[in-house]
């Protein structure tokens, strides 16, 4: 899981719990999410016992898995708001920060097919991927369901956990009817390029054709057709779809193309967040850490893929990457975001708990243009720490399970950040008039045009994609309104010519951020 993830020692940890109690308590107190104007940020129910990871039926009752007792609880939507218990994970280890009941999935057969898919380190330091039978009210969302522990039935019950972290932690069925698991590492980097030993991968499996009832499978029951190794590889390689993982405790899929979207925890560095549309894609790890060399001297198998956005531990606070996937807006849904949103990617960290907008360019992901009332230019939300997972709801809102309210201690809760659709989505125009720069993509000279309806304290400055200053081009000055332009000749504050890739040009207006992509090309 991600709790600790980079963090080595007993005293390591201590003084990280101590720092993050200094810092985050007044912010993290407050509970709710800081977001854009026109969106809401509500709490839907508490009192949760460290909540980990959450999963919708199809009639919009939502599931929450709790991480320390085992408990697997359903959230009915009333009115009023109702949480019943619907059963106990049996054998769990939840003995260390990652250890635990992790993730949950839903049998895309629901309810015709009523099986619920979990992820937990069990006695005996081992991982299971299980199935269990839920009877009750399947069809129903005003009623409750229960599941039988007898009826568990064990996809796998052999992962090795001998390191009590890195375990992964997501279960979630694909567009493709598969079911995709993560696993980490297990504290051991090189096992992540081993594809016979089931540590640092993603799993795709079969599940389609496992008779009911209780029981156990075979490797050769859930090897799904269209794996990388499916027809070459040892037993355990023909589960695998994607390796070269860290801890990649949260994934998300998107649904109209089955891309997967991985956030891969990291060691002292960089975050990462990963995508593949395909199967057989080596990330790297422990050869490479975020887009930079870890391990020059690790073997690799295959080529690397490289991630789609990385966050520096010291320029950004981050040490544990989540993701929300790509927005989807449904239709009729009440709380749908704006169209502008669609498509769109959002990634946040457990303990710095911002949240971020990316959009999609071609191949590229860089950030979203600021929008009114965003917290920062990088920022889309701000305090949503200690939140584990995310999922879309039926509804257009995009909920979340935060494991506690205050930093690491006391009761979680469900919220949910719902949207409008007459929300703006570009700052107004009747104070700042920041325009798309040209040309782009540039060789090396970019124009910048912007006009102030009101003096206003202004600076503009370049940074790269890892948050890092390149440079400035109009230091903090008082400007009256009016019309103002700056030419960026595509070198950085020692003159050298910057290296082709994706640049940030913010404007900064009385501490509000605007920004554009700037891409620079040979």
């Amino acid at each position: 899981m991600k709790l600790r993830a980079r963090i080595r020692g007993r005293h390591a940890l201590a003084r990280l719990l101590a720092v993050f109690a200094v810092t985050f308590v007044p912010l993290c107190a407050r509970a709710q999410g800081a977001v854009p104007t026109g969106f809401t940020d509500q709490s839907i129910a508490g009192g949760f016992t460290q909540p980990v990871g959450i999963a919708f039926l199809p009639d919009g009752r939502l599931l929450v898995v709790e991480q320390r007792s085992a408990r697997i609880k359903l959230i009915r939507m009333g009115p009023p708001v109702a949480v019943d218990t619907v059963g106990t994970v049996p054998a769990v280890n939840s003995v260390a920060f990652e250890r635990g009941l992790l993730g949950i999935a839903v049998d895309p057969g629901w309810p015709a097919r009523p099986y619920l898919y979990t992820h937990s380190t069990h006695i005996g330091n081992r991982i299971r991927i299980s199935r269990f039978t839920a009877n009750g009210a399947l069809s129903d969302p005003a009623g409750s369901i229960l599941i039988d522990p007898a009826s568990r039935f064990d996809l796998l019950n052999d992962i090795p956990d001998n390191a009590v972290n890195h375990n992964g932690g997501t279960v979630r069925f694909g567009p493709d009817g598969m079911l995709y698991v993560s696993l980490g590492e297990d504290a051991n980097p090189p096992a992540a390029q081993d594809t016979t030993s089931l540590r640092g991968v993603i799993l795709r499996l079969d599940v389609s054709q496992l008779p009911g009832g209780a029981g156990s499978a075979t490797r050769a029951q859930i090897a799904a057709a269209g794996n990388p190794f499916s027809t070459t590889g040892s037993p355990n390689a023909r589960l695998i779809w994607a390796w070269g993982l860290r801890n990649p405790f949260r994934f998300q899929i998107d649904p109209p193309t089955g891309r997967l979207m991985i956030a891969d925890v990291g060691e002292i560095t960089w975050e990462e967040l990963d995508e593949t549309s395909s199967g057989g894609r080596n990330f790297g790890w422990p050869r490479m850490e975020g887009d930079v060399v870890y391990n020059a001297g690790a073997p690799i198998t295959g080529s690397l893929t490289g991630p789609i956005h990385v966050m520096g531990h010291a320029e950004t606070g981050a040490a544990s990457v989540m993701t929300a996937g790509v927005y989807r807006r449904l239709a009729g849904a009440p709380h749908a975001f704006p169209a502008a949103y669609e498509g769109d990617a959002f990634v946040s960290d457990y303990y710095a708990g911002f949240l971020r907008r990316l959009k999609r360019d071609g191949s590229t992901w860089s950030f979203a243009d600021p929008v009114a009332g965003q917290p920062s230019a990088e920022h889309w939300g701000e305090n949503f720490i200690a939140v584990s997972d995310y999922a879309l709801g039926k509804d257009g809102a995009l909920w979340y399970c935060r494991q506690f309210v205050n930093p690491f201690s006391g009761p979680g809760e469900i919220r949910r950040i719902i949207g409008a659709e007459s929300v703006s989505v570009e700052p107004p125009a009747s104070t700042v008039s920041f325009a798309r720069p040209y040309p782009l993509p540039s060789t090396g000279r970019v124009e910048f045009n912007w006009s102030l309806a009101a003096r206003a304290r202004v600076s503009l400055v370049i940074h790269d994609v890892r948050g890092r200053l390149v440079r400035t081009l109009a230091a903090p000055r008082d400007d009256a309104a009016g019309p103002y332009h700056a030419t960026w000749d595509g070198l950085d504050a020692g003159g050298r010519a910057s290296r082709p890739g994706v640049y940030f040009a913010r404007l900064i207006v009385d501490g509000r951020s605007y920004e554009h992509r700037v891409p620079l090309v040979k």
